[in-house]
């Protein structure tokens, strides 16, 4: 296995977690395909799927760049049920969790995790171009290579219409940006994109978040 895991593995690991802990989680298949025509999948880790449980979703693999974020959610999930199946708790570094906490979260709560959101991007940043941030849709590129891709992070419809929220001195690229030549390009209108369309569909399934 390589040092960071690719699409590939992430997929395989989820794949896995539910094949080994069949009555601990299970995969769920977004409803929308990336451009390049990728199906995504989140796992939900519950003892049982009483709707009055409380639910936390963690995403990761957002911004294509930024490696770290679907290892860190991978390794979480196969942590938490590892130790929830062998009655143990978890340390990581100085920070402590009891047995009985780990059975708080996995009997108590519902916990989503999406550790992939943006496959295309994370793909394109391993193999092609790794300072890559967005998602990899050309539709607004007008056959630039440069200009292809939506901020993911940026595609949500909280103050996406920043121009609206935020006064002009504040309108810097880092903020958000409607030039599809920048990499902080938020996109056509809210959701535009399928990655930001299965998040709101896990929202909305599991509603409250």
């Amino acid at each position: 296995m390589a040092l960071i895991l690719n699409t590939t593995e992430i997929a395989s690991a989820l794949i896995n977690f539910e094949a080994t802990y069949p009555e601990l989680c299970r995969r769920l298949q977004l409803p929308k395909k990336t451009y390049e025509g990728r199906v995504c999948h989140a796992l939900q880790i519950a003892k049982g799927h009483a709707q009055h449980k409380p639910v936390v979703l963690i995403i990761a693999g957002v911004h294509a760049r930024e490696w770290g974020g679907p290892d860190i959610v991978v390794n979480f999930a196969g942590d938490l049920l590892r130790a929830y199946s062998k009655g143990k708790g978890l340390q990581y570094l100085k920070k402590t969790f009891l047995a009985r906490d780990i059975r708080t979260i996995v009997e108590e709560s519902t916990l989503v995790v999406f550790p992939c959101v943006n496959p295309d991007g994370v793909e394109f940043s391993h193999t092609k171009r790794y300072l890559w941030r967005k998602n990899r849709n050309p539709a607004h590129s007008k056959g630039d290579a440069k200009k292809i891709g939506v901020d993911i992070n940026r595609n949500y419809d909280f103050m996406w219409d920043f121009k609206k929220f935020f006064h002009p001195a504040a309108w810097t690229d880092s903020l958000a940006s409607d030039n599809p030549a920048i990499e902080t390009f938020h996109g056509p209108e809210p959701f535009s994109e399928p990655e930001t369309q299965n998040v709101r569909w896990l929202m909305d399934r599991f509603n409250p978040v």
